[in-house]
């Protein structure tokens, strides 16, 4: 398969005299820009009398405007639109103007402040290494000295740049040339796309939220995961790529990898020009399922975001933080108004009715939509205070969830697809249940004729596993259990999930998930149903989550791996965290924002605050 792409330059290829026949083609525009701007862009691209062109805070906004200028004039000359767009690091704005997220003025005063905050940064270097691989470049880092250093882009299979703190950047070099490469200082003057711009980062987060962005019309391929933009909810994905590298290697290999790519580069220049030469010449080798964190993205996620499912659901929870949190109450009332939409009925009404209290909440369409608002109304509250996670792992009907997080499907289509795989639930699968039992795995498979009515569920750690089956069938199980000395207990389900016992649903359900639109995901999504992320979102995948056995142990022992990731459980009981706790009591860092016993502001505090030492821990670490 065949695919066009259009491709927007980043800083360094700003040269004196570029735009100069454009300015005189659009001269609203160029007026539209001086106006943002506060000065000439024509006399700086083109005179530059006082020298500053080259100079973050001016570069930026001048290498916008030419690039989407030119971006114009070539949709006035009739050239056909292409099947997508990219830009190198400034460039994504270009890219992402180009697909409709705003309009001219709007991208002239984002990369206005981006330009500025960036130039405040505090004093740091940048350096090219050609000639060895990102992996090479890697190893050699992590066995200096130089621990402060991050890969800033990963431009092609042998041009990497690094970044970090100047007096490293310049004391390094022989780590490299020693190794072979050749080594080149950039022109820049503070330390781009690493952990140094994180203050950058969350300054234009707040700045760049002031303004609406667009559905995108059109494919943007994005610098932080090198897979596309979804079409909406996506101001995180141009803030994040501040201080994570650039992948521009993997984002052409992946297009490479389809077929042939014709690309045009649009603006100043011809940099990315030369770079797609080099990588159709040597595109990089693309696994198709990553052995653990490390390998989904070119910087390590330090925070995770877990989302559970059915068995945790209580009447109540996270009712304290509904009444004193601001984010969480706005967040929650949202999925209220679209339960409304799909049900006629009120999600908060039951959910916080203290008549219940004590009630177990057993209604799957009621406990579906409250486990998802439940888990993206507390993703709110720590994005509300700057905590946003570089990857998400789901469990069962957390898998949605983390859809949703990771703009796969929008809050609305999460709901609808909640709501309705409820109903089905409901009308054919009455009469199930699920029972979690505190033994090794090798107990279920050791004694099958004592388990022989009911299916595996899932595995949690190695002392636990939860088994599915009719309901009387596993009232009977857990008496044998009880009279074996093994502790078991009945969820709060009454369908045998990840069973047999749901396939009535089947052709519905797929029927169900083909209404949906579906979007790439932003983020890293992994999957314990299947141990690795997910690659493909379609109805198979959605069913099989369903249906398919939860091995949330085994995906945790490849997570774990060479990970220093804090894993956030987001799911209303703490489950997945206790898991963790149990299965590896040493290995993973974990927390909890809330749980069935009340305090939840003061356990979302607590949070915060371990969040808060990790961080800390982790740059001192250079981690």
């Amino acid at each position: 398969m065949s695919s066009s792409i259009w491709v927007f330059p980043g800083q360094g290829s700003q040269h004196k005299g570029m735009g100069e026949a454009l300015f005189a083609r659009f001269p609203d525009l160029v007026n539209e820009a001086d106006e943002v701007l506060g000065y000439s862009i024509r006399e700086l691209c083109l005179e530059d009398l006082n020298g500053v062109l080259g100079e973050t805070e001016f570069t930026q906004p001048a290498l916008f405007v030419v690039s989407a200028l030119c971006l114009l004039a070539q949709r006035e000359d009739g050239l056909a639109a292409p099947q997508c767009y990219a830009g190198h690091s400034l460039g994504e704005f270009a890219a992402l103007f180009a697909a409709g997220a705003f309009d001219f003025a709007t991208g002239v005063a984002l990369v206005k402040e981006r330009g500025r905050l960036m130039s405040t940064a505090p004093r740091g270097a940048m350096a090219a290494v050609v000639g060895l691989t990102q992996a090479r470049v890697a190893e050699l880092i992590a066995g200096s000295a130089f621990n402060g250093i991050d890969i800033a882009n990963v431009n092609c299979a042998q041009q990497i740049v690094i970044s970090g703190l100047y007096d490293d950047i310049v004391a390094c070099e022989t780590l490299f040339t020693q190794a072979g490469a050749r080594y080149v200082k950039l022109n820049v003057s503070a330390a781009f796309h690493s952990r140094y711009m994180r203050d950058i980062e969350q300054q234009f987060k707040q700045f760049a939220q002031s303004f609406t962005f667009n559905p995108l019309n059109a494919r943007v391929i994005s610098n932080y995961t090198a897979l596309d933009y979804p079409q909406t909810d996506y101001l995180s994905l141009l803030t994040r790529q501040i201080s994570h590298p650039v992948r521009w290697y993997e984002s052409i290999s992946r297009l490479l990898a389809q077929g042939e790519v014709s690309q045009q580069e649009i603006g100043p220049g011809q940099v990315l020009t030369s770079l797609f030469a080099k990588i159709k010449a040597q595109p990089m080798t693309l696994s198709a399922e990553p052995k653990g964190l490390n390998a989904a993205s070119a910087a390590k996620p330090r925070v995770v975001f877990m989302y559970g499912g059915q068995g945790a659901q209580y009447y109540g929870m996270g009712a304290e933080l509904y009444r004193r949190n601001a984010a969480f109450r706005s967040q929650m009332d949202q999925c209220d108004a679209l339960y409304r939409q799909h049900t006629g009925h009120s999600l908060l009404e039951p959910l916080y009715d203290e008549t219940r209290r004590h009630l177990p909440l057993t209604d799957v369409v009621l406990s579906n939509a409250a486990l998802l608002s439940v888990g993206v109304s507390l993703t709110r509250v720590l994005g509300a205070e700057g905590v946003e996670p570089g990857a998400v792992v789901g469990y069962s009907l957390g898998e949605c969830i983390s859809a949703v997080v990771a703009g796969v499907l929008t809050l609305d289509d999460a709901m609808k697809l909640l709501v309705n795989q409820a109903r089905l639930l409901s009308e054919k699968t009455a009469g199930g249940g699920m029972m979690s039992v505190l033994a090794p795995v090798d107990h279920f498979h050791a004694h099958s004729a004592l388990y022989q009515h009911t299916e595996l569920a899932s595995i949690n750690f190695q002392k636990n596993f939860v088994v599915s089956g009719e309901l009387q069938r596993l009232a009977a199980l857990k008496e044998q259990l009880t009279q074996q000395q093994i502790i078991s207990m009945l969820l709060p389900v009454e369908q045998p999930f990840h069973s047999a016992g749901i396939a009535a649903i089947e052709q519905d359900f797929r029927a169900l998930v083909g209404t949906l639109a579906i979007q790439t995901s932003s983020l890293p999504v992994y999957s314990a149903m299947s141990g690795t992320s997910v690659a493909r979102w379609d109805d198979e995948y959605f069913w099989r989550v369903l249906r398919d056995r939860v091995d949330f142990f085994s995906l945790m022992k490849v997570l774990s791996e060479n990970s220093d990731a804090f894993f956030v459980d987001l799911s209303p009981s703490g489950t997945l965290s206790t898991f963790l706790k149990y299965g590896f009591p040493t290995l993973i860092q974990h927390g909890t924002a809330i749980n069935q016993f009340g305090r939840n502001v003061e356990s979302v505090s607590n949070l915060l605050n371990e969040l808060k030492k990790h961080s800390e821990q982790a740059v001192t670490e250079g981690a």
